[in-house]
């Protein structure tokens, strides 16, 4: 969990309550966004606070007696409200986000990448002592990163990549052989 979402997080505790107005609780998510200066913490921000409402709203569906109408239980309202105007506010945050952060679709494509970079590895490490697990480990979490912008974000994976010949996890040889693929065929990870 990165900074950003942990923020989120400890927000949530106190602000949404089903049985409470879901216009304070999106007036309230209106002020918090203001406090981030980029599009990009906005939208991390608001990604982890519909993760929770729907993780919340998932777990009262189980238990509501009127999972299917929102005008017989005052709960799937607030949440369904809720959702919909933070679904706004991330449009809206969508349409300013910069060439330099990661887009949706650019988080689509990496994530895309990695599952065939770590496909490809597996090829690769056959007879050899490498750790795809914590390959893979690294690799997930460097999409907790997503909130910075794409130059940071591809100086962190070579950094981490270093950090991974450096204590032994990968070989030198190994770690060129992810370089040179992510260079050659993932090209759109350093755009």
């Amino acid at each position: 969990m990165n900074i950003i979402q942990q923020q989120a997080t400890d927000w949530m505790r106190f602000r949404f309550d089903p049985a409470g107005e879901y216009k304070e609780f999106i007036d309230n998510a209106r002020s918090q966004l203001y406090e981030y200066r980029k599009p990009s913490h906005k939208l991390e921000f608001v990604d982890e606070i519909m993760r929770i409402l729907k993780v919340q709203y998932d777990e009262h569906l189980k238990v509501c007696p009127h999972p299917n109408d929102s005008s017989k239980c005052y709960f799937n309202k607030n949440f369904e409200n809720a959702l919909f105007f933070l679904q706004n506010e991330r449009d809206d945050i969508l349409d300013n986000l910069p060439a330099s952060d990661f887009s949706i679709q650019d988080r689509n494509i990496v994530n895309e990448n990695f599952k065939n970079i770590l496909d490809d590895l597996k090829l690769i490490q056959v007879g050899q002592e490498i750790t795809y697990d914590d390959l893979k480990k690294e690799l997930d979490e460097l999409k907790e990163f997503y909130f910075l912008n794409k130059k940071h974000w591809s100086q962190l994976l070579i950094g981490r990549l270093s950090e991974m010949v450096a204590s032994g996890v990968i070989s030198e040889t190994i770690s060129k052989d992810i370089v040179e693929a992510v260079t050659k065929n993932y090209e759109s990870l350093f755009n």
